[in-house]
């Protein structure tokens, strides 16, 4: 048992070397969603809402346990690197697990802005007023002028008809209508065509304000929303880390602190229930799995037994710092559940993550 008053903490190598592991598998079991954003490019499939939750309710979890162990990490100065070190496990362990789902959500942010922000919706709608004034001019200048200012015009629907005649993947009816949507046109007449032409043809096209691009884009709606999203979590971690400083500064009695961090987690807890049911939702909607990485929530679900064992193991840790850690845990292994059956049904429709023909 720690005693306050003499710095004597007990030594538990045991839990030291589970702690450990377990930080090191927190940032491995980040990895694979890391890596699926950057590779694809693409953030869609992802809910705001899974990870603004995710977020505030990790830097609650975090604020408790760092609160609770203040008075244990203070003894450092008197402690070797060592014991100092495996006091810090618990701290080190939570931490971790805010700042990746923090990187998650900015990747988020950054990808999805790439193909979806309102500058590229501008852009597009840009290139459709282009359109629209270049066919006016043509009904009013003189025939002469008309030729000329319509070569561009021209040059596409050359560039069309030649992939239509090159790969006969194209329906006769797809030309550069700039009334016309995404989900006016058959995603499977594109299957023969060869992904860069492919994309020719889909950027002469203005998307709908929510429509879905093949189950590959999102919304501007969504994204608006998620801008707004990140701003409030930001400000909840200011807050927090504020007023866990100042308690801790000022020499709260024991009771307040008691009471903020009884009520970090317990918020902690009741955000980490609510975390996983947005992204539950989302992908049940869109029966894809999209950029959602099923090896993450491999890795992640049984590590979440390990991961509350070893931060159960550190002095100073209750009850409040474990629930949020197990009830999104079972929450995750429910949205595993249901990834795993998508993919099945992917396979048997012959169509990737998000929707398009193999």
């Amino acid at each position: 048992m720690w005693r306050k008053d003499s710095c004597e903490v007990p030594e538990n190598r045991g839990a030291f070397l589970v702690a450990g592991v377990v930080c090191v598998g927190v940032v491995l079991s980040y990895l694979p969603q890391i890596v699926r954003i950057y590779r694809a490019r693409s953030s869609v499939g992802l809910s705001p809402w899974f990870l603004f939750l995710g977020a505030t309710s990790s830097a609650c979890a975090m604020f408790n346990v760092m609160v609770l162990q203040w008075p244990i990490l203070r003894c450092c100065s008197r402690l070797r690197a060592v014991q100092c070190l495996e006091q810090m496990m618990g701290v080190l362990q939570v931490s971790l697990q805010w700042f990746m789902f923090s990187v998650i959500f900015a990747m988020f942010l950054t990808f999805y802005k790439l193909e979806n922000s309102p500058f590229h919706r501008e852009r597009q709608l840009r290139k459709h007023n282009r359109h629209t004034q270049e066919t006016q001019r043509l009904n009013t200048q003189p025939e002469e002028d008309a030729q000329e200012s319509s070569g561009s015009e021209s040059d596409l629907e050359q560039i069309q008809s030649h992939i239509h005649q090159s790969y006969g993947g194209v329906s006769e009816d797809v030309g550069i209508r700039p009334h016309e949507t995404h989900a006016d046109r058959n995603p499977a007449s594109y299957i023969n065509i060869p992904r860069a032409m492919r994309r020719i043809l889909e950027d002469y096209h203005l998307p709908g304000d929510d429509q879905d691009i093949n189950g590959s884009s999102g919304t501007e709606r969504e994204w608006r929303l998620s801008k707004t999203l990140a701003w409030i979590t930001l400000a909840q971690c200011v807050v927090c880390a504020m007023i866990s400083v100042l308690l801790l500064a000022m020499g709260a009695r024991h009771c307040m602190i008691q009471h903020w961090t009884r009520f970090l987690g317990l918020t902690g807890t009741f955000l980490a229930v609510l975390q996983y049911l947005p992204q539950i939702f989302h992908t049940a909607r869109a029966k894809l799995v999209r950029s959602l990485s099923i090896p993450m929530m491999l890795l992640q679900v049984p590590g979440t037994v390990l991961f509350v064992y070893a931060l159960a193991a550190r002095e100073g840790v209750n009850w409040t710092s474990l629930l949020a850690y197990i009830a999104a845990g079972c929450l995750q292994a429910m949205l595993l559940i249901l990834c795993i059956c998508w993919k099945v049904r992917q396979a048997r429709l012959h169509i990737d993550d998000y929707g398009r023909p193999l």
